[in-house]
């Protein structure tokens, strides 16, 4: 008897494809046939998700964990066909190969192979003709959306200033239109930066097209599209790096048959300041070393994340907001590191009476490996375990005082890890909370005083302590968000 995994998959293009639960019924029914035990926590779904990149599959990679673990929690994975558990070979003979060390083997209930060589044989024929299917659909539905885009059809959401008809042609949304009319002559007419737009969009209370605040991105894109000129462009964006540009000869720009509502000057106007602008991005004082507050300290007027500067002939070394710079805060937050870390350092003197230090407790987790973590991963563990023993004992696997015993056992193991939990989670008294953060600080402050102890060691020994630190410049205080 063994336990096993069903791996059902629907990608986007639904051709060719069983539905998800017509696939469920399939495997169940190998399963039994085979006397391979299946429980609902070991399906694993993933509806409308392209099979060619396992890093879009969650429910894949949870799958593969879990079958890679000690607990080894199944014997075999079931799929439908093997396209459903890739459409590339080179992932698939890889992941295969993972799970065939941890004595873990996939199954097609659709395509069965015979034993050996002649088997192995089969199913790389299998996995290069699913490549071969995945590559080839990918390449007409791209020729069909280029050769659309050639006769200036429309293939996304119009940006903003403009709205979608039922029958698919974009037309002008005035309030929006003015608002794009208007970043347009901040930018062109007042030589405003991106940076200063963002703010100032954001100061008059404007929201982008999804509703999010502005910054020097939305800006950038917003300038450099030619859609409000009345063209439509294609091929701009890939996705299989990263997103990212193409390169510009790769780029399709047709004439639309949609009402443009910038002037062709202005529009060549603003590509001129942007190349400008692009020679002069990430100016001098900016520093790509280290420094142990970084990835701690954050804005407290915007929550955003401080950034390290370093020092120049004009100023000394400094922190100041990420958002700032991307015009998503109204504060600098800029703070010099000499002051920055005398406050830092007097803050820890005494976390609980400080006089330019405001102390915040909070009982957050440290992370997912933390031991109340691991004790309800264990417990869940022991649910999924009895699911299946009584699974066994239901298709007349085991007797009835087999599952009793290892019911025993099984409950007994829970009530003592629950036990651990318990005390875990019971709050501690309030002086011992103080003495044990004052202890731990007064060590941290060693570290961070000792001149020997390089950037990466002052790092953990703060972050070992600290969630997180707030510098509100309008306030002038600091925030310490404490572990406990």
């Amino acid at each position: 008897m063994k336990n096993g995994a069903c791996y059902i998959r629907v990608s986007t293009d639904k051709q060719d494809e069983l539905s998800p639960d017509a696939q469920k019924r399939l495997l169940l029914d190998y399963a039994r046939e085979n006397d391979i035990i299946v429980t609902e926590d070991s399906i694993f779904w993933e509806i409308g998700i392209s099979g060619r990149k396992t890093e879009n599959r969650p429910a894949f990679r949870q799958m593969v964990a879990s079958a890679k673990s000690k607990d080894h929690p199944f014997d075999v994975i079931l799929v439908w066909k093997f396209s459903r558990f890739a459409r590339n070979q080179e992932e698939s003979i890889v992941y295969k190969s993972l799970l065939k060390k941890s004595s873990v083997d996939v199954i097609s209930v659709s395509e069965p192979l015979p034993e050996g060589i002649m088997g192995g044989l089969i199913e790389r024929i299998l996995e290069w003709m699913d490549e071969y299917y995945s590559i080839r659909l990918s390449g007409e539905v791209m020729r069909g959306m280029t050769e659309k885009a050639m006769r200036g059809g429309y293939q996304a959401n119009p940006p903003m200033g403009y709205d979608r008809e039922r029958g698919g042609l974009p037309v002008v949304n005035p309030k929006e239109a003015a608002i794009v009319q208007r970043v347009f002559r901040l930018f062109v007419d007042e030589k405003m930066s991106m940076c200063a737009i963002a703010k100032r969009m954001n100061l008059d209370g404007y929201p982008t097209k999804r509703g999010a605040h502005w910054n020097v991105t939305h800006v950038r894109y917003m300038l450099g599209n030619p859609f409000y000129i009345g063209k439509i462009r294609w091929n701009y964006i890939t996705h299989t790096a990263g997103k990212r540009k193409k390169d510009e000869e790769d780029w399709i720009i047709v004439d639309g048959v949609h009402e443009p509502i910038i002037p062709e000057e202005t529009f060549q106007d603003a590509q001129k300041r942007l190349k400008e602008a692009a020679g002069h991005r990430f100016a001098s004082g900016h520093m790509s070393s280290r420094h142990w507050l970084s990835g701690v300290l954050k804005c407290g007027v915007c929550g955003g994340p401080m950034t390290y500067m370093g020092a120049t002939d004009r100023n000394g070394a400094a922190y100041r907001c990420v958002n700032h710079v991307r015009g998503a805060c109204r504060t600098t937050g800029r703070i010099a590191l000499s002051r920055l870390e005398n406050a830092v350092l007097a803050g820890l003197e005494d976390p609980f009476d400080t006089a330019d230090t405001v102390f915040v407790h909070r009982d957050l987790p440290r992370d997912d490996s933390s031991a109340q973590q691991m004790i309800q991963d264990q417990i869940k563990d022991l649910d999924r375990k009895e699911r299946r023993l009584r699974a066994a004992y239901m298709d007349g696997i085991d007797t009835l005082d087999d599952y009793r015993e290892a019911r025993r056992t099984l409950d007994a193991r829970r009530e003592e890890l629950k036990k651990r939990l318990e005390e875990l989670t019971c709050p501690e008294e309030s002086e011992d909370v103080r003495l044990r953060l004052i202890q731990n600080t007064q060590d941290v402050l060693k570290v961070l005083r000792n001149p020997d102890m390089d950037v990466l060691k002052k790092q953990d020994a703060i972050r070992n302590i600290c969630q997180k630190i707030l510098w509100d410049k309008e306030t002038s205080t600091l925030t310490f968000y404490f572990y406990t």
